[in-house]
């Protein structure tokens, strides 16, 4: 290109540069990716140097060298060109000024061109000191002038001296995680970023890099040259890459300038570009292309960690903290990942599930070992069927929805490695499929992974005080909500209308997994409504009272308001950083608390109520009668308990407080803390012979203990008896773990009940004093004759619930029932409450009890 010089204008260069790339693109359908990108290189080698050569700095001691991308030869066609400028040392003022002319020459090419002038000295250090800088060097690549330059700084980075091989893998592996966290560790963008979010091009040039540094190598085959992977999965890792580049390549054509992330305004003239389609089937060529870029992007992340771990572990010898230990006959652990302990492992399908189950129980493991990820793809790939058609499967499934990390962790595992869509024929139905909707940011699947693991996160990590932390606490069996939540888009879109046909096959999966009847309805109910709450604050008015009414008809239960609830919150949570946001909080709680007091009045569904009794009532005699427990004996007692104990408690706390009281003899007092029936907080149930002021002593013990009342139900029996269950947290909101502090606990609640305990003035909690206490109290409408339901709201102060117990007292009133929950900094407490003469309260009478609950509480 002996025709370019310094007097050719830039008009002219930038002229010849858009003819070459038109060249170009009329061979995109017809040459590799990568000879593009080469030939493009090669044109701007030829131009560079000619320039390089009418400034006459072909007869300094300057070489000019390409690095970066442009090093390796890979310039798409708005990619950043990187110039190295080396020198042995200080240069005159003459070839200073012919450099300078250069540069500003470089201006005229229309591309964003990047340079360095430095010495070799100035190089070496500064690649020490930088990491990206040292990367950039790595490719470089002489185009002109001593040659010597660029072999002397490869020979350096190739030593050890500039950056181990073991700090350069820690520092490229760190740059990968920051990228990937960024991009909230999902490849599955509706606008992906191509370059580095999970699964983009980074992700290959960083094994190449890691490569490089390690073996030695200098050629474009540096990956292959490794030995790391097998034939087959090489190819399909340089495939997958060489179509994110076409990808780019065909951006960068069609926006004519520096752009990474494919937005949605770009998208039908890139897939035309590609020739998926155009005009009348565009939503079709765009939902076509974005699948394979997705599935493209989800391969090469699963290979770039099967590079990674076996870099870490078996070329940079990692030392890990524990030793590896075996499991059972199939697995071990080992460097903190899952390692299959033979070859044959997946023959018997059950263990491909329980991988992922292992993977929630086990804290220490944290993810698959190469050559078992290569064995799981291995399996994928080979299966005839769903792996859900095996019975041991199903039942691995169901044991890993009921791991309190399972969500988070694990079934995002079986989504990224394409397990879950092996299990569920319908979830690959939506792997990768867009989402028309302003909103989302995600694909589908992407999407529905987001919010399962939100719903981890209710029971985990969301501050204990949170209103959703709250209502997630009475959710007593997940599996309905876990499922739902799978499922509620599975049908492929989100519009409303296509809720049912979700719904459906939501229903068809539980079926499958041989569910209980309320389980498989409720799925069904959540999946069809999943709309149902945010459509009601966004097209009602929820402070009509008739709207309210209509609404609670509509949920029917607790159950369904509660896991609706969830679900909701998750769902909204899943769809972008900013969709869920004050508004909405405040909107839906607001609908929830009023349809819960709606539902307190009577409008709760009496038959799913009856229902749900029954079947809790049928498992936890299962299960009581293969302890060897008789039929007899659990009947005797539960006729003496009053219905709501049967559905306000889940199967496994009905058998587990039915046990502990058969075990001692009836009417005798029972205090007793399971560890198992809530893993969220401390379960304390007191079963023990009713008297005035019981509740409110047992109260102050645990109060002056520095404990946390989350939940109580306070129910009384048949008999004189009264059961409470309790749920506890420290003054940490943890549960308390300490095997001394809850046997001194349960001593001091025997002697409270034995009234051999006194208590000191309970003091008012700092951070409460900031608050400023606005007590409500309202009486509801009660199904029960004779009796009134009572609702308080008030901050969550200890002190109150002496007040109330002792306004209740002074006004001869009986509490046959309570329900206290903890609403973030207050507490809702509903009590069913009557005069000792067992007259119902009369209006005037409510009034005068309200005034005085509010003075005192106040």
């Amino acid at each position: 290109m002996s025709f370019v010089s310094m007097e050719t204008s830039g008009a002219e260069l930038r002229r010849r540069i858009a003819e070459f790339d038109r060249e170009l693109n009329q061979k995109f359908h017809t040459d590799s990716i990568q000879s593009l990108m080469e030939k493009r290189s090669e044109y701007f080698d030829q131009m560079l140097i000619a320039l390089w050569c009418s400034f006459e700095l072909n007869k300094s001691v300057l070489s000019i060298n390409a690095v970066g991308g442009y090093g390796r030869k890979r310039l798409h066609p708005q990619s950043d060109i990187d110039l190295a400028i080396i020198s042995d040392g200080q240069v005159s003022t003459d070839v200073e000024e012919k450099l300078s002319c250069f540069v500003t020459k470089l201006w005229d090419l229309g591309t964003d061109i990047g340079h360095s002038v430095r010495t070799f000295k100035e190089s070496i250090q500064l690649a020490t000191e930088d990491i990206t800088i040292a990367t950039n060097l790595l490719d470089i690549r002489p185009l002109l002038g001593p040659s010597s330059h660029a072999s002397m700084i490869k020979d350096a980075l190739f030593q050890n001296k500039v950056w181990t091989s073991k700090a350069f893998f820690h520092a490229k592996l760190t740059e990968q995680e920051s990228r990937h966290k960024h991009a909230k560790n999902t490849a599955l963008y509706l606008e992906p970023n191509l370059k580095n979010n999970p699964g983009g091009m980074r992700d290959v040039q960083t094994i190449h890099w890691i490569a490089q540094k390690h073996f030695l190598i200098d050629n474009p085959k540096t990956i292959e040259s490794t030995g790391f992977l097998t034939s087959d999965e090489t190819s399909e890792l340089l495939e997958s890459y060489d179509f994110v580049c076409r990808i780019r390549w065909a951006l960068h054509s069609v926006v004519s300038r520096p752009q990474e992330i494919l937005l949605f305004d770009y998208q039908s003239a890139v897939a035309e570009f590609m020739r998926f389609g155009g005009d009348d089937n565009t939503q079709h060529a765009i939902e076509s292309m974005m699948g394979y870029l997705f599935t493209a992007m989800t391969r090469i992340r699963e290979l770039n960690q099967m590079l990674s771990d076996s870099f870490q572990f078996d070329i940079l010898k990692y030392q890990p903290k524990k030793p590896e230990r075996i499991i059972d006959e199939y697995f071990m652990v080992r460097n903190n990942l899952i390692e299959a302990r033979y070859k044959e492992v997946f023959i018997d399908k059950r263990q491909v599930l329980r991988v992922f189950v292992l993977i929630a129980k086990h804290k220490d493991i944290n993810g698959i070992a190469p050559e078992t990820l290569r064995l799981l793809r291995q399996t994928r790939r080979i299966l005839l069927g769903e792996l859900s058609c095996y019975q041991g499967c199903r039942e691995e499934f169901i044991t890993l929805l009921q791991q309190p990390n399972g969500l988070k962790t694990s079934l995002s595992l079986m989504h990224r490695y394409g397990i879950l869509a092996s299990y569920f024929a319908h979830w690959k139905q939506i792997e990768g499929q867009m989402q028309y909707d302003m909103h989302n940011a995600y694909t589908i699947d992407e999407h529905t992974c987001k919010a399962m693991q939100a719903i981890d996160s209710f029971s985990c990590d969301f501050n204990k005080k949170s209103f959703i932390y709250n209502v997630n606490q009475h959710i007593k069996d997940r599996i309905p909500l876990i499922l739902a939540t799978l499922c509620h888009h599975i049908s492929g879109k989100q519009a409303v209308e296509n809720s049912q046909l979700s719904a459906i096959i939501a229903k068809e999966f539980a079926e499958v997994h041989q569910l209980k009847n309320s389980s498989i309805k409720l799925i069904y109910w959540l999946v069809a409504n999943q709309d149902l709450l945010i459509g009601t604050i966004q097209t009602q008015d929820i402070n009509d009272p008739n709207v309210i009414k209509q609404f609670a008809k509509r949920v029917g239960s607790f159950d369904k308001l509660n896991a609706l609830y969830v679900l909701t919150v998750a769902d909204m949570i899943a769809t972008n950083e900013q969709y869920w946001n004050e508004w909405h909080e405040c909107q839906l709680k607001q609908l929830y608390l009023s349809t819960r007091d709606a539902l307190r009045q009577g409008i709760e569904n009496i038959f799913e109520v009856r229902t749900l009794i029954r079947e809790n009532r049928n498992d936890a005699t299962s299960k009581l009668t293969s302890m060897d427990w008789s039929e007899q004996d659990i009947a005797s007692l539960w006729s003496t308990l009053p219905n709501h104990f049967f559905s306000s408690n889940s199967v496994d706390e009905i058998s587990c407080i039915t046990e502990q009281i058969l075990k001692g003899s009836v009417k005798q007092d029972m205090i007793f803390i399971s560890d198992s029936l809530s893993p969220s907080s401390t379960c304390l149930i007191v079963y023990t012979k009713d008297r005035p002021k019981l509740f409110v002593d047992i109260f102050n013990t645990l109060a002056t203990a520095k404990l946390k009342i989350k939940d109580a139900q306070i129910m009384q029996t048949k008999d004189g008896m009264v059961l409470e269950i309790i749920k506890l947290l420290d003054s940490k909101n943890e549960p308390i773990t300490e095997k001394i502090r809850l046997d001194k606990i349960v001593s001091r609640v025997k002697k409270s009940i034995n009234n051999e305990i006194s208590y000191n003035n309970l003091s008012t909690p700092r951070f409460v004093k900031n608050f400023e206490n606005i007590t409500v109290v309202e009486f509801l409408k009660s199904s029960k004759k004779n009796k009134s339901l009572l609702k308080i709201n008030t901050l969550d102060d200890p002190c109150y619930m002496e007040e109330i117990c002792s306004v209740f007292s002074q006004s001869d009133l009986t509490i046959h029932s309570a329900k206290i929950s903890s609403l973030g900094e207050s507490t809702e407490n509903v009590f069913l409450i009557s005069k000792n003469s067992g007259e119902q309260i009369t209006n005037e009478e409510q009034t005068h009890l309200n005034e005085l609950l509010v003075c005192r509480i106040a």
